[in-house]
């Protein structure tokens, strides 16, 4: 079966911010769920996306006090997103054209949750193992011819 990157992150929560939050907040909120990014949703639409590269960039180089500053201030506006039905590969290309490492879906103009580049590597590599078995439990199947092999 064909996964897609919806299947993932099926159940998991996702930390999603105001854009009126604080950045110190919000870091906390990332700290605690142990994420590296939020989706940032506005009357229940993608408005941008807050990174740690963000956090990194813009406010601790920038030397920018986060107990005060807020989100929309900082955020990645009109990040790229996907929806939960694309495919694994669909989504890592998706990623590497947008030079992003966090992909929030969408669906019907909601956020359904956010994908990480750890997730799709995850899934692939699981993916291979399932093909290595079966792979393997084929072989166990093929007849031995005496004399060869």
């Amino acid at each position: 079966m064909k996964k897609s990157i919806g299947d993932l992150v099926r159940g998991r929560r996702t930390v999603v911010a105001k854009p009126s939050d604080t950045v110190l907040a919000l870091a906390r909120k990332l700290r605690a769920a142990n994420v590296g990014a939020a989706p940032v949703v506005e009357e229940g639409r993608l408005v941008g996306i807050f990174t740690e590269r963000d956090l990194l960039k813009r406010v601790v180089a920038a030397g920018k006090p986060p107990r005060t500053l807020k989100v929309s201030q900082v955020m990645t506006k009109k990040p790229a997103a996907a929806s939960p039905r694309a495919g694994i590969i669909e989504a890592l290309d998706l990623m590497r054209q947008n030079r992003c490492r966090h992909l929030p879906l969408v669906e019907a103009g909601r956020v359904t949750g956010i994908v990480s580049q750890r997730d799709i590597i995850e899934a692939i590599l699981a993916m291979k193992d399932e093909e290595i078995e079966d792979l393997k439990k084929l072989f166990d199947l093929m007849p031995v011819e005496p004399g060869v092999g």
